[in-house]
């Protein structure tokens, strides 16, 4: 078969090949929100035509179709290496691995020479997903997933619009240059992941600490989430209390600021009593925002007028009227301040 024929051929075959990527996608995505793993991004494709062309006219391939293992592709975006390799480990679980054909390519590296990073498994759908009906069609066909983190990837497309447009030649002192920012790179991927960890620990710290009751402890984004989180832990397993901020932490943390509390104490000594009850009581479908709000308003609706309140909401739900009417919140009054 001569190469305009494998061509034709998969001209035909690539709307089966872009569903594949898209079917592995879709799995890959729901696998790695129910494990609550942290990602960026997962975006698929079918190799394009004029790709798979220019591939196959190298003499190493008389039998592409079969021997090119990436016409489904697959690429996972993780935040740092730590992700990688926990979305690595997801992987290996979902589909069966071509170990020989796998690689990390940080390994190819060595010691003394910096650039692309990625860690690439060659995959086919398991024998137990091949027996469902919508997947048998893609019974023996292979597909490449690359794992990476956020600059590691960026450095990846530079690099291939680089090699794009000077098909891989440029002079020695831009080709330097390149290396350097790529060791750069490099060395803060390492940084956020030791960053990342950090954090992590702080959180778990703060997480024990709540359970302990010892509370001395500063408000940030992280402190306070964990605080909530253990204090409201049966509101946000019912899904009645979103364990988010919805973007706005430090807008929130401003507010508690003006309100006189800057630490996790302070806090917990104005939490109303049996409020996550009251809120389960009216399903009030909250957010760790509604939620402080609430707290300010019951322990003083004057104060959190005049002293937090900054226009930036503009109304009560009927399910907040209700919380708040439990614990004798003048709702007139506070419809007097929405409206001045």
């Amino acid at each position: 078969m001569n190469n305009k024929a494998h061509i034709d051929k998969y001209i035909e075959l690539r709307p089966i090949y872009k569903k594949l990527s898209e079917k592995v996608a879709q799995l890959i995505e729901e696998a790695l929100e129910i494990n609550k793993v942290n990602y960026h991004i997962v975006n698929y494709r079918a190799k394009a035509i004029d790709s798979f062309s220019s591939k196959i006219s190298k003499p190493k391939y008389d039998d592409p179709l079969n021997q090119l293992n990436d016409l489904a592709g697959i690429r996972i975006i993780g935040y740092v290496e730590d992700d990688v390799k926990i979305i690595s480990e997801s992987i290996q679980d979902l589909f069966d691995i071509d170990g020989d054909n796998s690689l990390d390519k940080s390994q190819e590296l060595g010691v003394d020479r910096v650039g692309y990073k990625s860690v690439h498994f060659i995959c086919e759908l398991p024998a137990d997903r091949i027996k469902l009906l919508e997947y048998k069609r893609y019974k023996g066909l292979k597909f490449e997933i690359q794992i990476r983190t956020i600059l590691q990837h960026s450095w990846a497309e530079i690099e291939h619009d680089k090699n794009y447009k000077f098909a891989g030649k440029l002079p020695n002192e831009i080709q330097r240059r390149f290396k350097l920012i790529a060791g750069s790179l490099e060395m803060a991927d390492r940084e956020f992941n030791q960053l990342s960890r950090e954090i992590d620990s702080y959180s778990n710290d703060v997480k024990t600490n709540t359970e302990k009751g010892e509370l001395d402890i500063p408000i940030n984004s992280t402190s306070l989430k964990q605080f909530l989180k253990v204090k409201f832990k049966k509101g946000t397993s019912k899904g009645v209390i979103k364990p988010d901020f919805n973007g706005l932490e430090i807008l929130v943390i401003e507010e508690l600021k003006h309100f006189g509390i800057s630490r996790l104490e302070e806090l917990n000594k104005i939490l109303p009593e049996n409020l996550e009850e009251t809120i389960i009581k009216y399903r009030e479908n909250t957010n760790f925002i509604g939620l402080i709000r609430n707290i300010l308003m019951i322990n003083d609706e004057d104060k959190y007028f005049k002293k937090a309140w900054k226009n930036n909401w503009a109304g009560l739900t009927f399910e907040t009227i209700k919380i708040l009417e439990q614990y004798d919140v003048d709702i007139n009054k506070i419809n007097i301040y929405l409206a001045s």
